[in-house]
């Protein structure tokens, strides 16, 4: 049995740090740079196996050197891939990342094969039977709505992260319970709504248990069906965004399985992504339980 089941995106990561963004042309020495772990939901599983939680990656990689990495560095953080697919001659999938080195704000260049797709044949109906939670990030809808149905089926909790909006992502919308989007994913799917009607009117046309939008520095905006929360973001000195939000999906559901009330799973959370951003890349920054519980009691 596994607390969470994490279906989506694995990626590898090369971040630059540059003082500034570069104009067209010219040349621009970094001031740092690494190579690490990266994707959505493997950054959210790699956060709660630290913390604790059992968790299971089912995504695919091609048989190169990065995907080799990232079920490596998996691996090493204790999560099972004992439902992870190797495609032969696909090429996995990977970032270059630009850190702002004034801001922490972060640009991505991705690439993914269409080959390391995840598809519904993939998707382990068994072990999401058995789980406590569900992630997915609704990327591969197909294999996202299979993933969902089979949790619905047993009654185990899904916490979408909603990113992309693309065919098949309302219906994908009305089968998960905690719906968590980042801020552009609801620019697109509600234009000109702001985030206090906009998680209104998620709860209000898919029925999800919660409805919550991130909004960066300012925190986390949600809807339960009895009140709106505004959970305000920390402060911190921020080094580099990226994985911020895979964090949050983090801090949501180990929040969740503890069965804290909606607000404090949004202050956990929001500590949690805060935290997150004081050093470069999605992992390397993850804080600790402790770490999270001193700054959420403040």
């Amino acid at each position: 049995m596994f607390d969470v089941v994490g279906i989506g995106l694995n990626a590898i990561d090369y971040l630059c740090c540059v003082p500034r963004y570069p104009a067209p042309g010219e040349k621009l020495r970094m001031t740092g740079f690494s190579r690490q772990g990266g994707g959505q939901v493997a950054t959210a599983l790699v956060a709660l196996s630290r913390w604790g939680l059992r968790a299971m990656y089912v995504g695919n990689v091609g048989d190169d050197e990065h995907g080799r990495l990232s079920l490596f560095l998996l691996r090493e953080e204790g999560i099972d891939l004992s439902r992870a697919r190797t495609v032969p001659g696909a090429v996995s999938q990977f970032a270059v990342i630009l850190v702002q080195g004034d801001s922490g704000e972060r640009t991505i260049l991705w690439e993914r094969d269409a080959r390391v797709r995840i598809r519904p044949e993939d998707i382990p109906r068994e072990e999401i039977r058995r789980s406590r939670a569900v992630l997915i990030d609704g990327h591969d809808v197909p294999a996202s709505l299979e993933s969902a149905r089979a949790a619905r089926g047993a009654g185990v909790p899904v916490v979408l992260d909603a990113e992309k909006v693309q065919e098949g992502t309302e219906e994908l919308l009305g089968l998960c319970d905690h719906i968590v989007a980042a801020s552009s994913f609801l620019a697109h799917l509600l234009p000109g709504m702001d985030p206090a009607s906009g998680v209104r009117e998620i709860y209000r046309s898919f029925s999800p248990r919660t409805a919550t939008v991130t909004l960066g520095a300012d925190g986390a905006a949600g809807f339960d069906g009895r009140e709106f929360v505004h959970a305000r973001g920390i402060r911190v000195e921020a080094a580099d965004t990226t994985g911020a939000g895979d964090v949050f999906h983090a801090g949501f559901l180990f929040a969740l399985l503890a069965g804290k009330p909606f607000p404090e799973i949004l202050s956990f959370s929001n500590a949690a992504a805060g935290l997150s951003c004081r050093k470069p890349g999605g992992r390397a920054g993850i804080p600790s339980l402790d770490e999270i519980h001193r700054t959420f009691l403040r």
